[in-house]
């Protein structure tokens, strides 16, 4: 005979099923679709922590990550639709200049560290007055690497024959490495990791990184649509505490940065190791842009003759979107 059910747990039973029915569904996170102008740089690598870690999760946010080739490729997928948020490099706030729909909402470093000159093995090269004359390879004319053979020269005031010599040779890191090796090139402008890539090779080591004489410049910056900004500020908000709250995860958890940078950036542990060591404390905690790495960036748009001088930086960036000191 089946057992009966008392009144009172009949009730309690239908109460519990009716607020069951009554609970909202659990919200969904909100899809976020971020590019990176180049797989491999370090740079970004805040968005693959805040991914495995999630950091974004907890905002309400559910990332795409899409991988691009270069910055204008990058430019024309936000200009597209294609993407919400873009990682890219600081001169692509020339880009906003030129009518691209998107604007800098928080930088990612103000330092040109994260860059360096590599040289072979048989360079006898001690310090950048050891360029001299030299052949430095390039991604191309008119870039920021090409850009920054100009302002080596600049600084060490090297006229004529003892100018170093740009070549432009593209921007894949084996390319780079090629170049070095075969004697195409005397040295060569890239993500400090090349020099490591060299050293572990026993094909050349890293000779210095741009800061030796490039102080400030805005290197890595992200960059939202302006469509975001219009219709989902508070998203931006989320988007942005997230990414500086990776950052200091980043700060103090090197071995878990390490593993995974080594796996999406497919450098080894060795060489992602000496990256992190070398870049960490360059990365930006609070998004806020430096004065002084504008105006340097702003020179280099004057001297590519990318921008002409009346160019007003100010409207090519906001901070409205960064987090809020607690």
């Amino acid at each position: 005979m089946p057992a009966l059910i008392s009144r009172r747990a009949a009730l309690a039973s239908l109460a519990g099923s009716c607020a069951a029915l009554s609970l909202p569904a659990a919200k969904a996170a909100e899809k976020l679709r971020v590019g990176k102008a180049v797989a491999q740089v370090f740079g970004y690598i805040p968005l693959d922590i805040g991914m495995a870690y999630d950091l974004f999760a907890k905002e309400g946010l559910d990332i795409e990550e899409i991988n691009f080739i270069s910055g204008s490729e990058l430019a024309q997928a936000i200009t597209a639709g294609a993407v919400d948020i873009t990682l890219s490099g600081g001169p692509d706030m020339a880009f906003s200049a030129k009518g691209v729909p998107e604007i800098a909402i928080g930088t990612i470093t103000t330092s040109p560290a994260f860059m360096g000159i590599a040289v072979g093995s048989q360079s006898t090269a001690r310090t950048t007055d050891d360029l001299k004359g030299k052949k430095i390879a390039v991604t191309s004319a008119g870039s920021l690497t090409y850009w920054l053979v100009g302002e080596l020269n600049r600084v060490k005031a090297w006229q004529d024959e003892d100018r170093a010599i740009p070549v432009a040779i593209g921007g894949a890191p084996p390319t780079q490495l090629a170049a070095i090796k075969t004697g195409q090139v005397d040295a060569s402008i890239g993500g400090v990791q090349v020099g490591y890539q060299l050293e572990e090779q026993q094909a050349g080591r890293l000779l210095v990184d741009i800061s030796d004489y490039v102080k400030e410049l805005e290197l890595f910056v992200a960059f939202a649509s302006t469509r975001m900004v219009q219709q989902n500020p508070s998203t931006l908000r989320r988007f942005l505490k997230a990414w500086y709250a990776a950052v200091a995860f980043m700060k103090t958890h090197k071995a878990e940065t390490v593993e995974l940078a080594a796996r999406v950036l497919n450098w080894s542990p060795a060489v992602t190791a000496r990256s992190y060591d070398h870049v960490i404390a360059h990365f930006s905690l609070d998004g806020k842009f430096e004065p002084r790495a504008l105006e340097k960036l702003r020179a280099s748009f004057i001297d590519l003759k990318i921008l002409d001088s009346s160019a007003d930086m100010a409207k090519l960036y906001t901070e409205e979107f960064l987090p809020r000191p607690s």
